[in-house]
């Protein structure tokens, strides 16, 4: 029996925030679930999301366009997309396709969360 080793869930936040853990492959493969989660969120009007992505061990092209979809999406509804705790695979990433320009990243979901405290 093979166990997933790829997984999003919904951790914590309160208000229009909330934090996503990613772990694993964030590939064509966890992005549906991604995207999944990222629409509820947005839908409760929970815009305001970090993305703890510290446990990520692969990121491509697809999530990359995952990231782009949130962006939007979050920014549509006047909140905001960040990650924290970026390991060095994901900041070449974000890097090489120069969406470390337009996406917040952190050292850790607390100082992320800073950024939208009241």
């Amino acid at each position: 029996m093979l166990v997933p080793t790829s997984d999003v869930r919904l951790s914590e936040g309160s208000g229009r925030c909330a934090v996503l853990i990613i772990s694993g492959d964030v590939d064509r493969d966890l992005v549906p679930a991604i995207q999944a989660a990222l629409d509820e969120l947005i839908a409760e009007g929970r815009v305001q999301i970090v993305l703890d992505v510290q446990s990520v061990t692969f990121m491509d092209s697809a999530g990359l366009g995952v990231l782009t979809y949130g962006m939007r999406g979050t920014e549509a509804a006047d909140g905001g997309l960040s990650l924290a705790g970026a390991g060095i695979q994901v900041r070449r990433l974000l890097d090489m396709s120069g969406l470390d320009e337009v996406v917040s990243v952190f050292p850790d979901v607390d100082a992320a969360l800073a950024t939208w405290a009241p």
